[in-house]
C-alpha cells in the first residue's frame, strides 16, 4: 500500500506541475538560435532557416559565416536548377511545344548568368576583410547588384513561362518551382547581406 500511496502521490504532482506550467502559459521556450533570429528578417524565414540549418555550425554567432552559408545556398539552388532545366530540354526536344521549347531555353539562359553572379558575389564576400574599409562600399555595391539580378533572372524566367496559352504541365511547373526557389533563397541572401554589411559598418566606423 505504502508503495502505491507513494506512486500516485509522484502522478498527481506531475499532472499539478504540467497544469500549471500550461496554465501559465510559461513552458520555458527554446531559445531561437542565431541563424533564426537572422532569418526573420528575410522575405522567406521558413525556407531561410531550413536551408541554412544545414550548411551553419549551431553555436555560430558570425553573420559573415550566414552570409557565406546564403550565398552557397543559393549557387547549389541554381546549379541544380540548371541541369535539371537542360535534362528537361534534351528529354522533352521533340515533344515541346515551340513557344514552351524557347521559354525554357531563356529561363536556362537566365539561369547560367545567375550562376555567374552567385560566384562572383561569393568571391566579393571573400574580399570583404581583405582591402580595408576604403573598398568596403566597393564590395558592397557589386554584391547587392549581383544578386539584385540574379533575383531579376528568376523573375524575367517566370514572366516568360507564365505567358502565352500553355501555362499548364508538370515540366512547366517543375521548371517554375524550381526557379522560384532559386528567387527566394537568393532575395533571402541578398536581405541577410544587407544586415551584415549594415553591422559591419556600424561596428567598424562607429
Amino acid at each position: 500500500m505504502g508503495t502505491i500511496s507513494i506512486s500516485l502521490l509522484l502522478l498527481f504532482l506531475s499532472i499539478v506541475v504540467a497544469v500549471d506550467s500550461t496554465s501559465t502559459g510559461r513552458v520555458h521556450p527554446r531559445l531561437p538560435t542565431f541563424v533564426e533570429t537572422q532569418c526573420r528578417k528575410t522575405r522567406y524565414p521558413e525556407p531561410c532557416v531550413t536551408f541554412l540549418s544545414n550548411y551553419v555550425n549551431p553555436t555560430s554567432q558570425d553573420p559573415q559565416e550566414i552570409v557565406h552559408a546564403a550565398l552557397k545556398v543559393s549557387l547549389v539552388r541554381a546549379i541544380h536548377t540548371k541541369t535539371y532545366i537542360k535534362n528537361v530540354l534534351k528529354e522533352h526536344n521533340k515533344k515541346m511545344k515551340a513557344k514552351d521549347h524557347h521559354a525554357i531555353k531563356e529561363c536556362l539562359d537566365e539561369i547560367y548568368d545567375g550562376i555567374s553572379q552567385l560566384t562572383n558575389s561569393v568571391i566579393e564576400l571573400q574580399n570583404l576583410n581583405l582591402d580595408g574599409q576604403e573598398e568596403f562600399v566597393w564590395h558592397q555595391s557589386n554584391v547587392q547588384t549581383w544578386l539584385s539580378t540574379v533575383v531579376t533572372d528568376a523573375y524575367t524566367c517566370l514572366n516568360g513561362l507564365n505567358s502565352g496559352h500553355s501555362k499548364g504541365g508538370k515540366v512547366k511547373a517543375t521548371t517554375k518551382a524550381k526557379v522560384l526557389n532559386v528567387e527566394q533563397v537568393t532575395s533571402n541572401a541578398l536581405a541577410l547581406f544587407n544586415e551584415f554589411a549594415s553591422r559591419y559598418k556600424s561596428s567598424h566606423h562607429g
